[in-house]
C-alpha cells in the first residue's frame, strides 16, 4: 500500500474508534447486590458512560486526534508523522486496558467489569491504525522498542486507572463519619443526640457500648444496659451528611434501643 493509502486507513479506522466509543457495547457491568435479598444486574458501558469514564474516553479521543493528524498528512504531506504512532499506541494500549477484567467487592454487593462484544472490533481498529503508523513513519529498531515499552505503560496505567475508578466510584458503602448527631422530638421521642466515636456510640446517657461497621450495616454492643444484646442496622446516608438506620436485629430492653436508633432521621452536628 502507499503511504496515502495507509494515511486515509488511519483517518477511518480512527473515526470509526470515535463513532463507536458511543455505543454501548465496550464494557459488560455485572453487579450483584446480596445485602437485602440477591439479585444480579447487568448492562453494557460505552467509553463515554459510567466507569469507562475517563480511561476510556482518553482512548476515543486519542482515536480522533490521531485520525486527524492523518487527514492533515494527506492534505500536507509536509507534516511530521511520528505523532501517528504516538496516537495510535495510546488508542490500542487504552482499548487493550479495556479487555483486561477489574472488580470491586463490598459488603452487600459486587461489580465486575469484563470486555464488551465491541471491544474485540474496536482493537482490530486500533491495531490497523498502528499498523499504518508504523508504515508511514518508518520508525528505527530503536524506536519500535521504545514505542513497544509505551504500549505496555499504557496498558498497565489504564488498567490501573480503571481499578482505582471502579473503587472510588462504589465506595466504601459507609454513610456516617465519627462525631455528633442529632434527632430532632417526635411525638413519640424527645430529643436525642448520637456521638460516634473511635469504634464507640453513646445515645443521650442511656445506651452506649462498641460500634463496628462492614460497608453499610453497624453492629452496637457491650451496652451496659444490654450487656448480652447485640444490635445490628443498616445505616442508610440522608442527603449529604445525615443518617437514618433500619434495624436487622435488635431484642436490647424489648426493642427500646432499637426504637432510639430507628425513629426519625439522625442530623449531622455542625
Amino acid at each position: 500500500m502507499t503511504p496515502r493509502r495507509w494515511l486515509l486507513l488511519i483517518a477511518v479506522c480512527g473515526a470509526a474508534v470515535f463513532a463507536l466509543s458511543f455505543v454501548n457495547a465496550w464494557v459488560v457491568h455485572d453487579r450483584e447486590l446480596s445485602g437485602e435479598g440477591f439479585r444480579h444486574v447487568e448492562h453494557w458501558l460505552s467509553a463515554w458512560r459510567g466507569e469507562g469514564i475517563p480511561v476510556l474516553s482518553l482512548g476515543a479521543l486519542a482515536a480522533i486526534l490521531t485520525a486527524g493528524w492523518a487527514a492533515g498528512l494527506l492534505a500536507r504531506p509536509t507534516t511530521r508523522s511520528r505523532p501517528l504512532l504516538l496516537g495510535s499506541v495510546v488508542t490500542l494500549g487504552v482499548i487493550l486496558a479495556a479487555a483486561w477484567p477489574v472488580s470491586q467487592d463490598s459488603h452487600a454487593s459486587s461489580v465486575d467489569l469484563s470486555a464488551g462484544p465491541l471491544l474485540p472490533l474496536v482493537a482490530l481498529l486500533g491495531a490497523a491504525m498502528l499498523a499504518g503508523a508504523v508504515a508511514v513513519a518508518r520508525p528505527p529498531g530503536r524506536l519500535l522498542a521504545a514505542l513497544a515499552a509505551a504500549g505496555v505503560v499504557v496498558v498497565a496505567v489504564g488498567v490501573a486507572g480503571r481499578w482505582y475508578g471502579l473503587q472510588a466510584s462504589e465506595g466504601t458503602g459507609r454513610h456516617w463519619t465519627e462525631g455528633s448527631y442529632t434527632r430532632v422530638a417526635t411525638e413519640d421521642q424527645r430529643t436525642q443526640t448520637l456521638s460516634i466515636g473511635e469504634g464507640t456510640f453513646a445515645i443521650g446517657e442511656r445506651w452506649s457500648g462498641t460500634w463496628e461497621w462492614s460497608g453499610w450495616t453497624v453492629a452496637v454492643d457491650e451496652d451496659p444496659a444490654c450487656p448480652d444484646a447485640r444490635g445490628t442496622y443498616h445505616a442508610h446516608g440522608v442527603g449529604d451528611e445525615d443518617l437514618r438506620f433500619v434495624k436487622v436485629v435488635d431484642t436490647c430492653a424489648d426493642g427500646a434501643r432499637a426504637a432510639d436508633l430507628e425513629t426519625g432521621t439522625w442530623e449531622r452536628d455542625p
